[in-house]
């Protein structure tokens, strides 16, 4: 019911939504006191190219967000008006790049104490907890589109109407041949709450999605760094 809502609404509203994310880009360049030559060269464009993009006349690519994310722009800000959440130093410590299987492990005992906060405090899995559950579950390596998805229950036709595509274009998507732009990423926010970094930088989204559910309670961060140390101690034993 609210998928259908969304949908209807966004009709008449998409272009103005994308028009407030080029002015943002925008008032981020002058902020950084650069001119568009030099936001340009940054991000391997030319300057005409970069100028269409202002002016709303050409979308907001994928390979753009993730050089002005690298720049140290917040996406979820730029694209939703929502600061990205920052990453604990002690939740950080737990990702090592060059260690997937350890990391992916690490991240199982924080679902399973995010999983036993939630039923302690009574509320609901919101979606990012839905999509730590199905990251730590995935044994077919599923595409981020994939994830949400599964963790979300909607189905491809439903999201070909979230997203205004055809389903050809959506396939093409899900399956990481083409990439999602910024006015893309913000029709999937208005549908599922799931915010743009983590289409991005997946593995910061779920250490920053983590990060919060430690602030949320007075010692869960305490807590849950034992339960990590416990691990370390297990894998030093064996």
């Amino acid at each position: 019911h609210t998928i259908k809502l969304y949908i209807k609404r966004c009709k008449g509203d998409s272009q103005m939504q994308y028009s407030l994310i080029v002015q943002k880009l925008q008032e981020y360049r002058k902020k950084s006191q650069i001119l568009q030559t030099e936001m340009a060269e940054y991000l391997d464009i030319t300057q005409s190219e970069y100028s269409r993009i202002e002016l709303g006349k050409s979308k907001l690519p994928y390979d753009v967000l993730d050089k002005l994310r690298k720049r140290g722009c917040d996406i979820d800000m730029l694209i939703i008006g929502v600061e990205t959440g920052t990453v604990l130093p002690s939740v950080e410590k737990v990702y090592v790049e060059s260690d997937t299987p350890k990391f992916v492990s690490w991240l199982k005992l924080c679902e399973w104490a995010m999983h036993h906060w939630r039923n302690e405090d009574g509320r609901e899995a919101e979606i990012g907890s839905k999509l730590l559950k199905v990251f730590v579950n995935d044994e077919k390596g599923l595409t981020a589109l994939e994830k949400l998805r599964t963790a979300s229950g909607i189905s491809q036709e439903k999201m070909v109407e979230i997203l205004g595509v055809n389903i050809k274009k959506y396939r093409r998507l899900e399956k990481g041949i083409i990439q999602l732009d910024a006015e893309l990423m913000a029709k999937i926010y208005e549908a599922t709450k799931c915010k743009p970094s983590f289409f991005l930088d997946e593995n910061n989204y779920y250490l920053s999605l983590i990060s919060e559910e430690c602030r949320y309670g007075e010692k869960r961060e305490e807590q849950l760094q034992d339960l990590l140390s416990m691990q370390e101690k297990f894998e030093v034993n064996e």
